[in-house]
């Protein structure tokens, strides 16, 4: 009687540490739950940047074809980026002189 008593503890401790062990490289081997985690987390930031990118690429191909073929847009660019004037336009600066010394 003590003899099987004993054997069934003996294989209950080696099923209990061979089920932590398998737990174990489940969680920490190369291919585990934690690399298929941290690769999953990796995939939606990846994910995210390219869809911000897409987004960025369309709309710079917009702003080229605006600036290659909108001419009303092109002169908005050169007027607000260069402070560029249209023939016979002049500019009057109605801002308050600065005092000497400021």
């Amino acid at each position: 009687m003590k003899t099987a008593l004993r054997k069934y503890k003996v294989i209950v401790i080696i099923t209990i540490v061979t089920l932590i062990m398998l737990s174990a490289w489940i969680y920490f081997s190369p291919y585990g739950l934690r690399n298929y985690l941290d690769m999953r987390d990796r995939l939606a930031r990846v994910s995210t940047e390219v869809n911000n990118l897409k987004q960025q690429n369309k709309a710079l191909r917009l702003e080229i074809h605006h600036l290659q073929s909108d001419p009303a847009y092109q002169e908005e660019i050169a007027r607000r980026n260069f402070n560029m004037l249209k023939r016979n336009e002049m500019v009057f600066d109605f801002s308050k002189p600065r005092k000497k010394g400021h």
